[in-house]
């Protein structure tokens, strides 16, 4: 099926919301969330056609390749966008800002977020970065913590667990992930992801776990525009595979991993699923010289159903009568970290495990 623009307008007394991969594993999970508000006419936006429930009366599915040069053309005008997808071309983005649309962006790859951000320079609409659970809760622990004037180090954790096959954006950034050098926030030298690993306690009774540091956005974790070093890290739970992707990583296989990305992403399914299904973050605050301030410590669920909720936390931000029309680019401007761990209480009351997010000051 594919809905042309004039199919697309905004109806009354509703609003356009578009959910670009609408399909995949945490477009799914955010339709089923946004189906019970009616102020919303939600549209999912899939290239392999609908994989959503169309049957509710504010879903409707667009069959689009969203790299196609006549895609705004099948999009709706004045509505907020969801972008779930990294096949999503900056000029796409850049027509929905020109015609004052709103986007959020949820990529993990700093690349393209940044393709993002120099297309929105100059633009009527909103483009609003690092709305998920990594970057996006993540960025909130690490934000709340650098308000304190003492902090010039973050290390921020990302432990997922392989209770379940993850979505195929999730897999395929994962893998290319692992191939892709990242600029070091202390040397500004590109590095290779697994150079310098570092060992976190994601939970206060927990020995150390490793994590391979790796490239992520951190946009708007300083305030005041501070510019210090944040450090992002990745493990997989169990530990066990962490350690072998470490020394995948130091044999070199990490370039090849990411050319084959894809063809693994295939691969991956026929894993065993094993570990818990769950999600940890660690964001650990250091001084000048080296020692730890403080930290927060979080534990959830699915990290899809954490992504969705995020993203659905965000939009109702944006539009509530006191956020008003401005904002800046970053989910730090939208939200803060009692925000988000209220609303994900209250989306996920049964299928998430949320622990309160402890901090702690060391002697």
């Amino acid at each position: 099926m594919r809905i042309k623009s004039a199919e697309t307008t905004q109806a009354i007394g509703t609003g356009n919301l578009v959910i670009l991969g609408g399909s995949g594993d945490v477009g799914q999970r955010l339709i089923r969330l946004l189906a019970a508000h009616a102020e919303w006419k939600i549209w999912s936006v899939s290239r392999r056609g609908p994989a959503v429930d169309t049957t509710h009366p504010n879903v409707a599915a667009i069959t689009l390749d969203v790299a196609s040069p006549e895609a705004a053309n099948s999009l709706p005008e004045g509505a907020i966008f969801v972008n779930l997808t990294e096949a999503t071309p900056p000029e796409l983005v850049a027509t929905i800002l020109a015609r004052g649309g709103i986007v959020l962006d949820t990529s993990a790859s700093p690349d393209y977020v940044d393709d993002q951000n120099r297309v929105a320079v100059g633009k009527t609409g909103r483009l609003i970065t690092g709305v998920g659970t990594a970057p996006g809760l993540s960025t909130l622990m690490g934000a709340d913590l650098a308000r304190d004037g003492r902090v010039r180090t973050l290390r921020i954790g990302l432990e997922l667990g392989m209770g379940r096959h993850f979505g195929q954006a999730a897999a395929e950034w994962f893998f290319r992930a692992l191939g892709k050098p990242y600029d070091d926030p202390a040397t500004g030298r590109a590095t290779f992801p697994g150079t310098n690993p570092w060992r976190f306690k994601f939970a206060p009774t927990e020995t150390p776990r490793m994590a391979l540091d790796i490239g992520f956005p951190d946009a708007g974790i300083f305030p005041d525009g501070r510019e210090e070093s944040v450090r992002h890290y990745l493990a997989v739970d169990p530990r066990l595979v962490t350690r072998l992707i470490a020394a995948t990583q130091r044999l070199g296989f990490g370039r090849w991993m990411a050319r084959h990305s894809i063809r693994l992403t295939r691969l991956s399914r026929w894993l065993p699923q094993i570990g818990p299904t769950r999600t940890r973050i660690a964001a650990v605050a250091f001084d000048r010289d080296g020692k730890e301030i403080a930290s927060h410590l979080f534990e959830g669920g699915d990290q899809a159903d954490l992504t969705a909720s995020m993203i659905l936390l965000t939009v109702e931000s944006i539009c509530s009568s006191d956020a008003g029309q401005e904002g800046g680019n970053s989910i730090v401007d939208h939200l803060d970290l009692a925000q988000a761990v209220r609303g994900l209480a209250r989306h996920f009351p049964e299928t998430l495990s949320i622990n309160t997010i402890t901090r702690q000051n060391p002697n």
